[in-house]
């Protein structure tokens, strides 16, 4: 094991993100036999080349950050400006750890993976499980391609197969545990269908407002699926699942008002946002800095509606609100987050989810108390 390796790890298990279950394979399986040659790495996206700087693209591959290994489903090419969206990567080491964690696997397990990327945590679980209990599916060609000679290299040989994966693998089904590497906004009944009463979906969920969160669902044997948020876990989103994004024109009839909730009130708080976002459905926010400030941008495409908050420097005590279409967009914001306050700021580990068929129901300290479907 190189020095870059054991140093991340020694970092991971100091934090407690790495468990002395999946060390020892975190151990066999070094990251950098999966990063790519060029790739984009940090958060900034930076252009890293093996052949141009080795040690640079080796810190890289021991860095706790993502490294995203392309743009644009491809229409990008390695080593280039980066794109508009990433659409492939190597997660962060942490969120890795934490989600193989969060699985409760043991050995002897079937495990389906959603999501082969760049072929490291497909790896990972081959090492711990070995070949025969593990599928990975991918539904980009050239990505699949590269991730099967990375782990050819590093002599591992699971089932990996070119699909679909809101279809999952039944062909391999049932399976004791379904892992998925992509975020879903519903989660797919062929998942459910496959997974062994008793067994677990683990995956990233979210919702239309910025929100990532792990669910872990047990199936049960009248084939619905309930379960906890365990973990923050942001994911690019299952490509057949991905929201437009396309903008509402600010145009129109508008209602301007003042606001005294910050920003920071809201869109600070993983707890504060995930309720926020439950509350107020199909609703996209970011934020926008220029001369004037910050504005911060509420659109739902389906009606129209659009709203947008002037925080400037965010130095006032209210500031300025601009809303316009059939929904009042930071209305409801304002709302969503006075029922979080009034129920005592519940932390988001205290939410769940149940599937029932196309059904989600998201509820609060056990299934029974419904927050809202979702």
């Amino acid at each position: 094991m190189i020095m870059e390796q054991a140093r991340l790890l020694d970092e991971l298990a100091a934090a407690g993100h790495l468990s002395g279950a999946w060390r020892p394979h975190f151990e066999r399986v070094p990251r950098h036999e999966f990063v790519p040659e060029v790739a984009w790495f940090g958060w900034d996206n930076r252009v890293i080349s093996r052949a141009d700087e080795p040690e640079a693209w080796l810190h890289a591959a021991y860095a706790d950050e993502p490294i995203v290994t392309q743009f644009d489903d491809g229409k990008v090419l390695p080593g280039g400006a980066r794109g508009l969206s990433p659409s492939s990567s190597l997660s962060m080491p942490t969120l890795v750890a934490r989600m193989l964690d969060a699985a409760m696997i043991v050995d002897g397990m079937r495990v389906l993976e959603i999501g082969t990327g760049s072929g490291w945590s497909t790896a990972l679980l081959a090492d711990r499980l070995g070949d025969a209990n593990v599928t990975s599916i991918e539904i980009d060609t050239t990505i699949l391609r590269a991730a099967q000679q990375a782990l050819r290299q590093a002599g591992y040989a699971p089932t990996t197969v070119a699909a679909d994966g809101t279809e999952g693998y039944a062909a391999h089904a049932p399976y004791d545990r379904v892992l998925a590497t992509c975020s879903v906004y519903r989660v797919p009944p062929a998942w459910i269908a496959q997974t062994r009463p008793g067994g677990y979906i683990v995956t990233p969920w979210r919702l239309a407002m910025p929100s990532g969160l792990l669910v872990r669902l047990q199936v049960n044997e009248d084939g619905t699926a309930s379960g906890p948020f365990v973990v923050p876990a942001w994911f690019m989103v299952m490509r057949d699942q991905r929201r437009s994004t396309d903008e509402v024109p600010m145009t129109g009839p508008a209602l301007d008002g003042r606001t005294s909730l910050r920003r920071g009130e809201v869109f600070g708080s993983e707890s504060a946002q995930f309720a926020v976002a439950v509350l107020v459905p199909s609703c996209d926010q970011w934020t926008e800095s220029g001369e004037a400030g910050v504005t911060v941008r509420l659109d739902d495409l389906a009606s129209g509606s659009w709203a947008a908050v002037a925080y400037g420097d965010e130095s006032g005590t209210d500031f300025a609100v601009r809303q316009g279409g059939p929904r009042r967009l930071w209305n409801e914001v304002e709302a969503a987050y006075a029922w979080w306050q009034d129920a005592g700021r519940p932390e988001y580990t205290r939410f769940g989810l149940t599937v029932d068929g196309t059904t989600q129901r998201l509820w609060i300290d056990e299934p029974g108390t419904v927050v809202a479907n979702v």
